[in-house]
Protein backbone atom coordinates (compact mmCIF):
# COMPACT_ATOMS: atom_id res chain seq x y z
CA UNK A 1 0.00 0.00 0.00
CA UNK A 2 1.19 3.30 -0.95
CA UNK A 3 0.65 5.66 2.19
CA UNK A 4 2.12 8.73 1.25
CA UNK A 5 -0.28 8.71 -1.81
CA UNK A 6 -2.69 8.53 0.59
CA UNK A 7 -1.45 11.01 2.79
CA UNK A 8 -1.31 13.03 -0.05
CA UNK A 9 -5.04 12.53 -0.98
CA UNK A 10 -6.04 13.38 2.53
CA UNK A 11 -4.18 16.70 2.57
CA UNK A 12 -5.62 17.53 -0.75
CA UNK A 13 -9.06 16.94 0.00
CA UNK A 14 -8.76 18.54 3.67
CA UNK A 15 -7.35 21.84 1.88
CA UNK A 16 -10.72 21.74 -0.82
CA UNK A 17 -12.83 21.07 2.27
CA UNK A 18 -14.73 24.26 3.61
CA UNK A 19 -14.43 24.78 7.48
CA UNK A 20 -17.01 23.66 9.09
CA UNK A 21 -19.17 27.00 10.53
CA UNK A 22 -18.45 25.65 14.30
CA UNK A 23 -14.51 26.05 12.90
CA UNK A 24 -14.65 29.60 11.70
CA UNK A 25 -13.89 32.75 13.59
CA UNK A 26 -17.44 33.73 15.21
CA UNK A 27 -18.15 36.66 17.63
CA UNK A 28 -14.43 37.64 17.67
CA UNK A 29 -13.08 34.37 19.38
CA UNK A 30 -10.28 32.66 17.81
CA UNK A 31 -10.14 28.89 17.55
CA UNK A 32 -7.45 28.81 20.24
CA UNK A 33 -9.75 30.74 22.46
CA UNK A 34 -12.28 28.31 21.71
CA UNK A 35 -10.13 26.02 22.85
CA UNK A 36 -9.02 27.45 26.35
CA UNK A 37 -12.50 28.05 27.01
CA UNK A 38 -12.90 24.52 26.01
CA UNK A 39 -10.23 23.09 28.13
CA UNK A 40 -11.64 25.22 31.17
CA UNK A 41 -15.24 24.32 30.50
CA UNK A 42 -15.01 20.48 29.95
CA UNK A 43 -11.77 19.40 31.64
CA UNK A 44 -10.42 21.76 34.11
CA UNK A 45 -13.12 23.19 36.21
CA UNK A 46 -11.16 24.34 38.44
CA UNK A 47 -8.62 26.40 36.54
CA UNK A 48 -5.53 26.02 35.00
CA UNK A 49 -2.02 27.43 34.16
CA UNK A 50 -0.93 29.35 31.14
CA UNK A 51 1.66 27.05 31.22
CA UNK A 52 -0.60 23.36 31.65
CA UNK A 53 -2.85 25.46 28.56
CA UNK A 54 0.22 25.72 26.63
CA UNK A 55 1.24 21.70 27.16
CA UNK A 56 -2.19 20.30 27.21
CA UNK A 57 -4.01 22.24 23.66
CA UNK A 58 -0.73 22.71 21.95
CA UNK A 59 -0.35 26.19 21.84
CA UNK A 60 2.64 28.63 21.88
CA UNK A 61 3.34 30.32 25.08
CA UNK A 62 2.84 33.71 23.25
CA UNK A 63 -0.51 32.13 21.79
CA UNK A 64 -1.58 31.47 25.37
CA UNK A 65 -0.84 35.09 26.46
CA UNK A 66 -2.72 36.75 23.45
CA UNK A 67 -5.77 34.51 23.86
CA UNK A 68 -5.60 34.75 27.28
CA UNK A 69 -5.48 38.61 27.34
CA UNK A 70 -8.11 38.38 25.02
CA UNK A 71 -10.36 36.31 27.07
CA UNK A 72 -9.92 38.67 29.87
CA UNK A 73 -10.93 41.81 28.18
CA UNK A 74 -13.99 39.96 27.02
CA UNK A 75 -14.61 38.84 30.67
CA UNK A 76 -14.72 35.52 29.77
CA UNK A 77 -11.43 34.35 32.22
CA UNK A 78 -10.29 35.47 35.18
CA UNK A 79 -6.52 34.89 36.12
CA UNK A 80 -5.71 34.88 40.04
CA UNK A 81 -2.21 34.06 41.27
CA UNK A 82 -1.56 30.77 42.77
CA UNK A 83 -2.06 30.73 46.44
CA UNK A 84 0.85 28.38 46.95
CA UNK A 85 2.88 30.05 44.48
CA UNK A 86 2.57 33.66 44.01
CA UNK A 87 4.68 33.56 40.13
CA UNK A 88 1.69 31.02 38.63
CA UNK A 89 -1.12 32.62 37.54
CA UNK A 90 -4.18 30.54 37.69
CA UNK A 91 -7.02 30.69 34.80
CA UNK A 92 -10.48 30.33 35.66
CA UNK A 93 -13.30 30.42 33.50
CA UNK A 94 -16.40 33.20 34.40
CA UNK A 95 -20.29 32.47 34.41
CA UNK A 96 -20.44 34.22 30.98
CA UNK A 97 -17.45 32.49 29.41
CA UNK A 98 -18.87 28.97 30.29
CA UNK A 99 -22.37 30.21 29.58
CA UNK A 100 -20.79 30.90 25.89
CA UNK A 101 -18.72 27.78 25.87
CA UNK A 102 -21.67 25.58 26.26
CA UNK A 103 -23.72 27.39 23.67
CA UNK A 104 -20.96 27.41 21.14
CA UNK A 105 -20.63 23.00 22.22
CA UNK A 106 -24.52 22.79 21.10
CA UNK A 107 -23.95 24.56 17.88
CA UNK A 108 -21.41 22.09 17.20
CA UNK A 109 -22.92 18.83 18.12
CA UNK A 110 -26.17 19.69 16.16
CA UNK A 111 -24.01 20.50 13.16
CA UNK A 112 -22.00 17.57 13.33
CA UNK A 113 -24.74 15.50 14.40
CA UNK A 114 -26.43 16.38 10.79
CA UNK A 115 -23.11 15.52 9.24
CA UNK A 116 -22.93 11.96 10.58
CA UNK A 117 -26.56 12.04 9.48
CA UNK A 118 -25.58 12.37 6.00
CA UNK A 119 -22.93 9.85 6.30
CA UNK A 120 -25.18 7.52 6.94
CA UNK A 121 -24.98 4.90 10.10
CA UNK A 122 -22.54 3.01 8.74
CA UNK A 123 -19.89 5.42 7.71
CA UNK A 124 -20.82 7.20 10.68
CA UNK A 125 -19.80 4.64 13.47
CA UNK A 126 -16.59 3.70 10.94
CA UNK A 127 -15.47 7.64 10.49
CA UNK A 128 -15.91 8.23 14.82
CA UNK A 129 -13.73 4.87 15.33
CA UNK A 130 -10.88 5.35 12.52
CA UNK A 131 -10.61 8.97 14.23
CA UNK A 132 -10.12 7.74 18.10
CA UNK A 133 -8.07 5.05 16.13
CA UNK A 134 -5.80 8.12 14.79
CA UNK A 135 -6.21 10.03 18.09
CA UNK A 136 -5.04 6.90 20.03
CA UNK A 137 -1.74 6.43 17.92
CA UNK A 138 -0.78 10.53 18.00
CA UNK A 139 -1.34 10.47 21.71
CA UNK A 140 1.15 7.07 21.51
CA UNK A 141 3.91 8.65 19.88
CA UNK A 142 4.41 11.84 22.23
Amino acid sequence: MDYNALANELVRNMTKSPKMPFQKKVDDISQGERRILGYLTFFKTEGASSGELSEKLFLSTPRVASALKSLSKKEFIERNRDENDKRIVIVTITIAGKSFMLEEHEKAISMLEKTLEKLGEKDAQEFVRILNRIIENTTEDE
